[in-house]
């Protein structure tokens, strides 16, 4: 009866732990407006400001060049689908959508400032 009570706590310890984590991923989500540059340099820059695997890099426009006119809309989406070598969110599938897009946002704008538009 001991080693089953203990064996609970402990358990029940461990999803607390594992709960808080995704609490502050939603939490940061859930903010108004979502830090594009910061969603970027954490989770996106590792690949794409080196051009790691192909990665079309951040300010590079000729990197872009055979990419989809159709810019905003397209990349939201492979940025959360996965697109050539480049997993769901980066590999990051824990990310919410609103993290993602923000940052996928934020690095097409430092590429094109002047793009039309979506």
């Amino acid at each position: 009866m001991r080693l089953t009570a203990i064996t609970m706590i402990a358990g029940l310890g461990l999803a607390a732990c594992a709960h808080n984590g995704d609490d502050a991923v939603r939490a940061a989500a859930s903010d108004d407006a979502v830090n594009g540059e910061a969603a970027y340099l954490e989770h996106c820059a590792g690949c794409h400001e080196t051009g790691m695997l192909g990665a079309p890099r951040e300010g590079n426009q000729t990197d872009w060049e055979d990419r989809s006119k159709l810019w905003q809309g397209v990349l939201m989406e492979h940025a959360k689908t996965g697109y050539f070598d480049m997993p769901p969110k980066g590999g990051k599938t824990h990310l919410p959508d609103e993290i993602v897009d923000a940052a996928a946002e934020y690095m097409l704008e430092k590429t094109f400032p002047n793009r039309p538009k979506d």
